[in-house]
């Protein structure tokens, strides 16, 4: 069975559309089987929409849409998007998070704001810590457990916290030669975020990743790390977009560019 995966939005436009397609700092896939039409991140705003129809692409085909987590470049086009098609995503996309760090727990240091308001009630949304079957093949990871949390910024609540990014959750494909995993960000680790797809599946073989990676700024140990675990996993396949960075596609052989306008099958 093929997947196909289309790149509608991404932080770089492919070669051939570029003047024509519009890209931003996000993430926006469109994921095909023969059974299934799922987007996955909808970008910081509705210029996905606008390269879907551009690249001729029929969104009310939509079945599902899955948010990644609640970072305005993943989640800031949903607003932009009429659909009936069910949303799901962790109950942590809702939080209002900076980028900063915690003083006290009445108290951050705040810069720029991560989040970006969305009233999912305007949609069909399935909030869902656990993992979630989107179809016989497709599988909403849910919040990816992990003993050792990375701050990323501070949640704006009633006191302030460190923001973990707990939200993250990756969208698995059972394909025919193992799972195909969609990464939008990487905040939770990468080979964490294998791990736990292994766990939850019980399948041991990876195919795939594709998404970004967070390596953009990341030290060369980890760069390392990540490399050594892919060939020892003898993963096939990485198509690293977005916050992956050239600096991690550089450390990566394999891996490969999904840019604006790109589209990719994998069996």
């Amino acid at each position: 069975m093929t997947l196909r995966i289309t790149a509608l939005l991404e932080n770089q436009v492919f070669a051939p559309y570029k003047g024509s397609l519009i890209n931003k700092q996000g993430l926006s896939l469109l994921i095909q089987d023969q059974e299934n039409t799922i987007l996955f991140d909808t970008g910081p705003d509705g210029s996905f929409i606008d390269n879907a129809k551009k690249l001729n692409i029929d969104l009310s085909k939509i079945s599902t849409v899955i948010i990644s987590h609640g970072h305005f470049d993943h989640c800031g086009g949903l607003p932009f998007f009429s659909t009936n098609a069910k949303v799901v995503c962790h109950p942590g996309v809702k939080d209002k998070r900076y980028y900063g760090w915690l003083i006290t727990k009445n108290n951050a240091m705040k810069f720029k704001m991560l989040s970006r308001e969305v009233n999912y009630d305007n949609f069909d949304t399935f909030f869902s810590k656990d993992e979630m079957h989107i179809s016989d093949s497709f599988i909403y990871s849910g919040e990816i457990k992990k003993e050792e949390n990375k701050s990323y910024g501070v949640i704006v609540g009633e006191n302030y916290s460190p923001d973990f990014v707990k939200d993250e959750g990756v969208l698995i494909y059972k394909s025919q030669y193992g799972l195909i995993i969609f990464i939008g960000c990487g905040h939770r680790g990468v080979i964490d975020m294998v791990e736990f797809c292994k766990s939850i599946t019980g399948i041991d073989k990876i195919y795939a990743i594709i998404g970004g990676l967070h390596l953009r700024y990341a030290s060369p140990f980890k760069l390392l790390s990540i490399r050594r675990y892919i060939k020892k996993e003898n993963i096939q396949h990485v198509y690293a977009c977005h916050c992956s960075g050239m600096w991690g596609r550089l450390w990566l052989p394999i891996a490969k560019n999904l840019s604006t306008g790109q589209s990719i099958e994998l069996e």
